[in-house]
């Protein structure tokens, strides 16, 4: 989990600049850790509330994660896939396979609706 934090930090942190935390000015504390009245904090035992709130939704299954959270395997509906969710109401894998079906299921109500017309 560690590991997949860093990449997404790096990646996705609007605040993590050159290897510093644009809010902090020093080295972010969650991929190098910190330091309190000189004793060494590691990067697992640090927070960052903009992390938790704008960053770490991107991926919900490390969110979970993250939080202490189990996540369910599940299979898609819409594609057949296998995806991670944390929610148990969840049948689709993404917005594309969900709109996908969703569109489907339109138009197969729109031609229901033709044919009894007539």
């Amino acid at each position: 989990m560690e590991k997949e934090i860093k990449k997404l930090i790096k990646t996705s942190c609007a605040n993590f600049i050159e290897g510093q935390c644009a809010l902090s000015g020093r080295e972010c504390p969650l991929i190098d850790g910190g330091e309190y009245r000189g004793k060494k904090i590691p990067a697992t035992d640090n927070r960052c509330s903009y992390f938790e709130k704008y960053v770490l939704p991107a991926d919900k299954a490390l969110e979970a994660e993250y939080h202490g959270k189990d996540t369910l395997s599940k299979k898609c509906k819409g594609c057949g896939k296998g995806f991670s969710s944390v929610a148990n109401r969840a049948v689709y894998c993404s917005d594309d396979c969900r709109k996908s079906a969703r569109r489907k299921t339109f138009v197969k109500a729109n031609n229901k609706r033709l044919n009894n017309n007539n």
